[in-house]
C-alpha cells in the first residue's frame, strides 16, 4: 500500500476513534434532568408576552432593544420540546450570578449507556459569556466552544450569520428568575439574514411542484367567490390535479406540494418560505377572497391547514405539540380558552398530512378526495368537546395536561378521527 495512502487510512482511524471516545465520554446511566413537561408548560400563556416582544423587537429594528425572558417562559417552551420529542428533558434556571440551560437526551438501547447530558453556564455581563459547557462527563471552556459553534454555523451557511446574531447582544442582566437581554438594533441583521435566505433557497422539485399547485389554486373560481366556502371545495380539485399529475410512486410528493400550496393559499402566504419562490406573480399573494372554513369556522381551517403544513415540514410529535401549546397560552386572560376543538382539528390536520403523504395510502386517497366537495371523509364530528375553557376552570377539570380526565378527551378524539375514511384507507391497507 502506498505510504500516502497509509497516512491516510491511519489519520481516518484516528478521527474515527477520537469521535467514538467523545461519545463514550458523553453517554452516563443516569439523565441530568429529570422534568416533567406537564408541569412546565402549565405557564404556556406567560410565553405570549415575550412573543409580543419579539413582534415588537422586530417592528422597532433599527432601535436598542431591552427583552425580557422569564424562568416560567423559558421552561414552558422547553416543556414544549419535551411533548414534541419525549426523549428529551429540559431545565433552565436563572439566578443573579448565573443562568443553567440542562438538557438529557434518551437513547435507543445500547451496551454503552443510556442518556446524553448536556449542560451550559451563562453569566450576567456585557456579549454573550459562555463560561462552561458540559457533554457527560466532559467539560468544555465555554468561551472555546461559543467560537467553535459560531465558526461552524458560519461555515456551513458560507456567511457571518452566526456571528453577527452574537455580535447582536450587547449585554445580560439577570435576576432571581428573570433576565434582560439588550440587543443592538435588528435592521440590519434581519436584512441580511433574509438575503442569506435568498441565497440558499434554490429550487427543489417541491417548490416547483407547489408552485404548479398554487397557480391551479389561484385559478379556482371557488376562492373567487364573495362568501366563504368550506374548505373541501378546494380540496376536492387539488386532489383532482394531484391525481392527474401523479403515478403510484410519486403521489406522495404530489401530495406533499399539493398541501404546502393549499397551506399558502388559503393558510398564511408565508409557509411559501419554507418552500420557495412559488407566488404565481411577482409581488403578489395568491388568496381567495374569503378564508375557507371548516364546519363553517373559518378558525378551525386555520388550524387544519396549519397543522397540515407543519406535518409536511416536521415531525408529527412536533405538529401536535405546537397545537396543543397554543391551546394553553389561549387559557390566559385575554385569550379564547383551551378548546378541543381546535385541537381536534389540529389533529385531523396532521391525520390529513400523514395519510396523504405515506406512499401506501396517498394514491388512494387521492382518488377519495377527487370524488367528495363535503369535508365528512377528511374532518370529523366535533359535537359535545368542550371548548372556551379558562386557566382556572381548565385546572378545576382536568388538573394539567397529562391527567386521565385530559387523556380521555385526547383519545376520544383519536377515536373520531380513526373513523373518518381517509383513516381507513390506512387502517384496511
Amino acid at each position: 500500500m502506498p505510504r500516502f495512502l497509509k497516512i491516510l487510512l491511519l489519520i481516518l482511524l484516528l478521527i474515527i476513534g477520537l469521535i467514538v471516545g467523545l461519545f463514550i465520554a458523553s453517554v452516563e446511566e443516569q439523565p441530568l434532568v429529570v422534568a416533567t413537561s406537564a408541569t412546565q408548560v402549565n405557564d404556556a400563556e406567560s410565553v405570549k408576552e415575550l412573543i409580543e416582544q419579539i413582534k415588537l423587537s422586530v417592528k422597532d429594528r433599527t432601535l436598542d432593544q431591552q427583552i425580557p425572558l422569564s424562568e416560567n417562559q423559558l421552561n414552558s417552551l422547553v416543556g414544549f420540546l419535551q411533548r414534541a420529542k419525549q426523549q428529551f428533558q429540559g431545565q433552565v434556571n436563572i439566578t443573579p450570578l448565573a443562568s443553567s440551560i440542562s438538557a438529557s437526551y434518551q437513547l435507543p438501547n445500547n451496551p454503552v449507556g443510556r442518556y446524553v447530558n448536556f449542560s451550559a453556564l451563562i453569566h450576567p455581563g456585557q456579549g454573550l459569556q459562555l463560561s462552561e459547557v458540559r457533554l457527560g462527563s466532559i467539560v468544555l471552556p465555554g468561551r472555546e466552544t461559543l467560537r467553535t459553534l459560531v465558526w461552524l454555523a458560519d461555515w456551513w451557511t458560507n456567511s457571518t450569520i452566526a456571528s453577527q446574531f452574537v455580535e447582536q447582544i450587547d449585554s445580560i442582566r439577570m435576576f432571581q428568575g428573570n433576565m434582560i437581554i439588550a440587543m443592538r438594533p435588528l435592521d440590519t441583521f434581519l436584512r441580511n439574514l433574509k438575503d442569506l435566505k435568498r441565497e440558499i433557497g434554490a429550487e427543489t422539485d417541491l417548490s416547483i411542484a407547489t408552485a404548479h399547485y398554487l397557480r391551479f389554486l389561484a385559478d379556482l373560481d371557488v376562492g373567487k367567490q364573495q362568501s366563504s366556502q368550506s374548505l373541501a371545495r378546494y380540496i376536492q380539485p387539488l386532489f383532482a390535479e394531484a391525481l392527474n399529475r401523479s403515478t403510484i410512486d410519486n403521489a406522495d410528493e404530489e401530495n406533499e406540494a399539493a398541501i404546502m400550496a393549499l397551506a399558502t393559499y388559503a393558510g398564511h402566504h408565508r409557509f411559501a418560505s419554507f418552500v420557495g419562490d412559488v407566488q404565481p406573480q411577482a409581488k403578489r399573494i395568491a388568496a381567495p377572497r374569503k378564508m375557507p372554513t371548516l364546519m363553517k369556522r373559518a378558525d378551525l381551517s386555520q388550524h387544519f391547514i396549519f397543522s397540515a403544513a407543519i406535518k409536511v415540514l416536521s415531525e408529527q410529535g412536533l405538529t401536535a405539540a405546537i397545537g396543543e401549546f397554543k391551546e394553553l397560552m389561549d387559557r390566559g386572560e385575554g385569550g379564547s380558552g383551551y378548546s378541543f376543538v381546535d385541537l381536534a382539528a389540529d389533529h385531523a390536520g396532521v391525520n390529513f398530512a400523514q395519510i396523504a403523504t405515506d406512499e401506501d395510502s396517498a394514491f388512494a386517497m387521492q382518488r377519495l378526495l377527487a370524488q367528495s366537495d363535503n369535508e365528512e371523509p377528511f374532518f370529523p364530528d366535533m359535537q359535545s368537546l368542550p371548548e372556551n375553557i379558562d386557566k382556572a376552570s381548565f385546572t378545576e377539570r382536568f388538573k394539567q395536561v397529562d391527567s386521565p380526565e385530559y387523556k380521555m378527551l385526547l383519545v376520544e378524539i383519536d377515536r373520531r378521527i380513526g373513523l373518518l375514511p381517509i383513516s381507513q384507507l390506512k387502517a384496511n391497507r
